[in-house]
């Protein structure tokens, strides 16, 4: 298997972990909101808000990943490296903001895992 399919298929994967993380927000957004410790919405307005901004973008976002990765078109897949370092740039100015607070380390992991991620499998997908 070459460089480039194996870099394909590591975004390919990843994008279709966020892509189904979207649909989850989207389609049953309080069974979502513990886990990113947020308290439950009851308001109609506000699952909406949850549903559109996190469900929706996140789909969107992955969604041109994941067409990226089909078809090898590396400047789609920086939609999603963009949206990654700009999560780790809001955890950064909230702990400068708002302070720090026992979570934060564990909820920084999984997006410097796939910033990781998608970094390695651009690599390997640039021609020699």
């Amino acid at each position: 298997m070459s460089r480039n399919i194996i870099g394909r298929l590591m975004v390919g994967l990843l994008a279709i972990f966020f892509m189904g993380t979207g649909l989850i927000f989207m389609f049953s957004p309080l069974s979502m909101l513990s886990h990113v410790f947020i308290d439950p919405i009851e308001s109609a307005a506000g699952l909406s808000s949850i549903r559109a901004l996190w469900g929706g973008s996140t789909i969107a976002i992955w969604l041109m990943v994941l067409i990226g990765a089909i078809k090898n078109k590396i400047d789609y897949i920086w939609v999603g490296l963009v949206s990654l370092l700009l999560v780790l740039m809001g955890r950064l100015v909230g702990l400068l903001s708002d302070g720090g607070y026992a979570e934060l380390l564990f909820m920084c992991i999984p997006t410097v895992v796939a910033t990781s991620i998608l970094l390695v499998a651009c690599k390997l997908m640039k021609p020699n």
